[in-house]
């Protein structure tokens, strides 16, 4: 049985997210805590103006720039357009897209709170579903069932991972997308404007909305104020009661600890090894990503052809977990290894699709070509984990150096491994322009003092250090570099 796991923490300026199934990390999202508002946010704002000419009202949400609502975004119901508001009207907002540039945010009165397989729409009897879903016989028994299950005054569009699940999971995700919203009414109530009601852009709420199923045995989170937030998510979330919330109290890094640090290096390396003596390459371009499937050392028991087709197949379910953890999107082709047997060729196929079927996002297979390459799809969504962990080489330009964040992980990790060792001074050796952009960093040196107060830390700037290399020196209280030092 899969055991999987999820790790919540914040990590200097940002939170950090880790799955791991039976110890083997399969997603990993670092998002900025910067405060910025986000896609699906909901404000208890005040109308500013109404200019009846433009059709349109502007919403104090407290943000930097005052929000647009379109007469197209009004409440259901709503007579008269933009002439039913009023300067001083309190409503409530969605925000539907971010504020760029001179303009602010755009917000719309229709709420909608996104769930895995729903979309919950309060105050409306609109049933709708993806049109990505094409069985017409599907389509009618999905949208008949969701009839069948939601309250009056509310709305449902069914989403496309529908077909996938269960219907008690679509309907103990209604119960929870349907809490949510009433958890949400009652901030707005006691709320003054113009304030934020409900945030999306939680880390634990969108990944917990992602991963509501049945199979999480435990969450681990390393935040004290991130627990209180889960557990009550966990109250109201469908098998929530089943799943073991724990709050890391190590004194170590909770993901050095769990050995996901040394798992998000390893996705930097186009090499991934299988555990057998074969491995893969992966490569990306501007047009595609292609993937080399090698036996390397392995060589097998069994005839050539069993051990050549153990060896896709061991691919296969590699392929799909790499992509997922990388983020990586857009048409790949795969070069396996040659098979004699249609048999095998049609099954790796099916153990291809199959893996990736345990991803959220679409995909689409074709079948092996005569040249044994397999050719499939999937659909661009999130940032790559790459653009968190890599920037260009300052050095060459052609290379990829660890990026000023990952390297703010990094030395969190080691300074924090070096304190719960015994040392009592940690001198961090890496290069000069990285160390320079970490001693910018403030919350860094916070973070590893929040576990050890009394830490002296402090980076060494070495140009003896390779791109994405660091050194750590363990010393005793009062150690004096001899190298110009920075201390955080």
């Amino acid at each position: 049985m899969t055991k999987k796991v999820i790790y919540f923490d914040k990590l200097c300026d940002f939170s950090v997210t880790a799955v791991t199934e039976n110890g083997k990390l399969t997603d990993c999202r670092f998002n900025a805590e910067d405060g910025s508002p986000a896609v699906g946010d909901i404000y208890r704002g005040r109308v500013v103006n109404v200019l009846e000419g433009m059709q349109a009202a502007f919403v104090d949400c407290g943000l930097e720039r005052n929000c647009y609502l379109s007469e197209d975004d009004l409440a259901y119901g709503t007579e008269g357009g933009v002439s039913a508001l009023k300067a001083g009207d309190e409503i409530m907002v969605q925000i539907t897209k971010i504020p760029s540039g001179k303009k602010g945010a755009k917000v719309t009165q229709r709420i909608s709170i996104v769930g895995k397989t729903l979309i919950y729409l309060p105050d409306t009897d609109f049933v709708g579903i993806s049109h990505r879903i094409e069985d017409d016989e599907l389509r009618e028994s999905l949208i008949f069932a969701a009839k069948n299950t939601k309250k009056k005054n509310e709305g449902l569009v069914i989403r496309n991972s529908a077909p996938f699940c269960k219907y008690d999971q679509i309907s103990d995700e209604l119960k929870f997308l349907r809490k949510i919203y009433e958890r949400t009414a009652e901030a707005y109530k006691s709320a003054k404007a113009p304030s934020l009601v409900f945030s999306d852009f939680s880390m634990p709420v969108r990944v917990m909305r992602d991963f509501t199923e049945h199979d999480v045995s435990k969450i681990v989170t390393g935040s004290a104020e991130q627990y209180d937030e889960i557990a009550d998510l966990l109250k109201i979330m469908p098998g929530g009661k089943k799943i073991k919330l724990e709050l890391y109290s190590g004194m170590r890094g909770m993901l050095d600890e769990a050995g996901i640090i040394d798992q998000i290096i390893e996705t930097c390396s186009p090499r991934v090894e299988l555990g057998n003596g074969a491995y893969l390459v992966i490569e990306r371009t501007e047009a595609l990503t292609s993937i080399d499937v090698n036996t390397g050392g392995f060589i097998g028991d069994d005839s050539l052809e069993y051990t050549v087709y153990q060896t896709n197949l061991a691919a296969a379910r590699e392929i799909a977990r790499q992509i997922k953890l990388r983020g990586i999107g857009g048409l790949f082709v795969v070069d396996f290894i040659d098979m004699a047997e249609p048999a095998h060729r049609k099954a790796l196929c099916d153990e291809l699709e199959k893996a990736l079927k345990t991803d959220r996002v679409p995909y689409k297979v074709l079948a092996m070509s005569d040249f044994g390459l397999v050719e499939f799809t999937r659909k661009r969504s999130g940032a790559e984990l790459s653009l968190f962990v890599l920037k260009p080489c300052p050095v060459c330009g052609r290379g990829e150096d660890f990026s000023d964040d990952f390297y703010a992980v990094l030395v969190q990790s080691e300074a924090l491994k070096a304190l719960s060792d015994g040392a009592e001074t940690v001198c961090i050796e890496l290069r000069p322009e990285a160390a320079a952009a970490l001693a910018k960093k403030v919350g860094l040196g916070d973070s590893i003092r929040a576990k050890f107060p009394s830490a002296e830390v402090c980076l060494i700037p070495d140009d003896s250090k390779k791109s994405r290399e660091i050194g750590c020196r363990r010393e005793k209280r009062g150690y004096i570099p001899k190298e110009k030092a920075i201390k955080i």
